[in-house]
């Protein structure tokens, strides 16, 4: 199943250095980017945005999600579905989401991790997102 095959793919990327901008698995990653670099290795063919800032502004980290998903319930969440926080005002965060854990490059602990989706993350979450065809 697809679903599982992304989830581990991103588990595979767990410890790898945070490095912003970062599309190298074996080198470096940010939050995007390990969305993307998973996606690609389970065969989606989803478009990349560059030259964003350490906090992406104006929409553009939502704008490029919904390019290739759907906005789906969180209450309705399943293993690789993408979700988006806020640490400020509007989101700049992505995590794939597998079995109550998100995983994602973390800048305040400067490598990719699995975390509990804890109350925190839940206080930041700012929607639920399904990959199109990830059914």
């Amino acid at each position: 199943m697809i679903r599982d095959e992304f989830v581990a793919m991103a588990r595979s990327y767990v410890g790898t250095p945070f490095h912003h901008q970062g599309r190298l698995p074996e080198v470096g990653l940010d939050c995007a980017g390990v969305v993307v670099c998973a996606a690609r290795a389970c065969g989606y063919d989803v478009q990349d945005v560059q030259g964003y800032g350490r906090i992406p502004a104006n929409g553009l980290l939502e704008q490029a999600v919904l390019s290739h998903c759907d906005q789906v319930p969180i209450a309705d969440a399943r293993n690789g579905d993408i979700m988006l926080f806020a640490f400020r005002n509007e989101p700049q965060h992505l995590a794939i989401y597998a079995d109550g854990m998100i995983i994602h490059a973390y800048m305040q602990v400067n490598k990719v991790v699995e975390n509990s989706l804890d109350d925190v993350w839940r206080s930041r979450l700012r929607g639920c997102y399904r990959l199109r065809g990830m059914d």
